[in-house]
């Protein structure tokens, strides 16, 4: 399967990211980058995006980092920090393996706003299923 055929499979799988308009832009060996249009349902009252908005985010880009290398896996944990208010009108997150195991995978996250800020950083441990 080439990178397009790819792309499609991936944003064509999952109603949570149709949902919540989270679309996965880039891939390449380890790594994959998910972006999303900040909306009015996916800010919080203070008109930043929700803390639970920017987790998804991540929680994708690490899926599909290691979903290019698994046939099924799942999230063992993610650890969150924010560092900037993510405002603007998109944001991108960046996900890139930092450690392949047999059947654990770390994922380091970095989401940025529209002017390149970083604006969350994350680390998720992804547990393979099942391998390609």
């Amino acid at each position: 399967m080439d990178k397009h055929e790819y792309l499609n499979l991936v944003n064509s799988r999952c109603e949570y990211n149709k949902y919540n308009h989270i679309y996965t832009t880039d891939i390449g060996p380890d790594f994959s980058v998910v972006e999303a249009e900040l909306r009015p349902e996916s800010l919080n009252p203070l008109g930043m995006a929700h803390g639970g908005f920017v987790y998804s985010l991540c929680d994708v880009a690490a899926g599909v980092a290691v979903g290019q290398r698994a046939k099924s896996f799942v999230t063992l944990s993610g650890n969150l920090y924010f560092m900037r208010p993510g405002k603007g009108k998109r944001l991108r997150c960046e996900g890139r393996i930092i450690k392949s195991g047999r059947t654990v995978n770390v994922v380091d996250t970095c989401v940025y706003d529209d002017n390149g800020t970083l604006t969350a950083k994350g680390t998720f441990e992804i547990y393979i299923l099942e391998s390609n």
